[in-house]
């Protein structure tokens, strides 16, 4: 596990709240539920591995927040309305969504079968979909609240990521027809948009982390940390970003400076690797 970023917000900016971060048992999604613990919010903490998910909710309760794991498949309604009605019965009311599950593999588009393009949009982007409603439903539609996507540098296209760049651009279009339809009823709805960040995923890439940061000309030569990530989903979550509603905020390093990538390197760079693709989970 990668060490805690230093504290960047006071630390009663999320008193009073609740949260509820998806994919929070690693990366970004662990970073970010650990931080909103450290700025007063209580935490929910979901995802598919038990181990994880717990692990991250330890560290909440040792810093004095209130904290359940609930192992659910976004994927799966029925296990998403089952961690509603154990939130309702945990902390009675939900004001911070984070939808931050996801995963996708490296594959040149010709290489991509149905099923895989399929698994992909499923998890990303109808899984982001049924978490979005049922809190919705269960919660914000009645007292409103911040709901964060966090999805990918897809405005260009994202050479050897056909499956994601669809769902993602999928997730940008439902944020903004959500943030308008929604706006009455006091909920807001952004996207927050890494770059190439360092987290344990970038293990099960089949390019060297080097090489990745090339390809994508990254104007400032490295990657971000969990920690740029958790910092504005905190912003756009929080009274911070209380007049911010349906933007998309891409932090990337400057790589979308760049707005043509050079398709043919990155897929040549996947099509000759050594190493298997992988599922990367956040």
């Amino acid at each position: 596990m990668q060490p805690l970023p230093n504290m960047r917000f006071a630390p009663d900016l999320l008193t009073s709240q609740v949260a509820l971060v998806t994919g929070g048992g690693t990366g970004m999604g662990r970073a970010t539920a650990i931080e909103m613990a450290r700025c007063g919010a209580d935490v929910v903490v979901l995802g598919r591995r038990a181990e994880p998910i717990e692990d991250c909710a330890k560290i909440i309760r040792e810093l004095g927040r209130k904290a359940v794991a609930i192992s659910t498949d976004i994927r799966l309604p029925d296990q998403i309305d089952s961690a509603m009605l154990r939130i309702k019965d945990e902390f009675g009311r939900l004001d911070i969504l984070v939808n931050n599950a996801g995963g996708q593999f490296v594959t040149p588009a010709r290489e991509l079968n149905n099923k895989g393009f399929e698994t992909v949009i499923r998890n990303n982007l109808i899984g982001s979909w049924q978490m979005t409603k049922a809190v919705a439903d269960h919660f914000m539609l009645e007292h409103g609240g911040s709901i964060v996507f966090v999805t990918a540098c897809v405005r260009s296209g994202l050479s050897g990521f056909v499956h994601t760049a669809a769902a993602r651009g999928g997730v940008l279009a439902m944020m903004k027809t959500l943030a308008f339809e929604w706006a009455e009823f006091g909920i807001r709805l952004n996207c927050v948009a890494p770059g190439t960040i360092k987290t344990e995923g970038m293990d099960h890439y089949p390019i060297d982390p080097e090489q990745w940061l090339k390809l994508n000309r990254n104007v400032m030569g490295h990657m971000g940390d969990v920690g740029d990530i958790s910092a504005a989903i905190i912003f756009l979550s929080s009274s911070l970003g209380k007049f911010v509603t349906g933007e998309e905020w891409y932090i990337d390093g400057g790589e979308t400076l760049h707005l043509a990538h050079d398709a043919r390197q990155m897929i040549d760079a996947v099509k000759f690797s050594r190493r298997e693709p992988a599922v990367l989970k956040k």
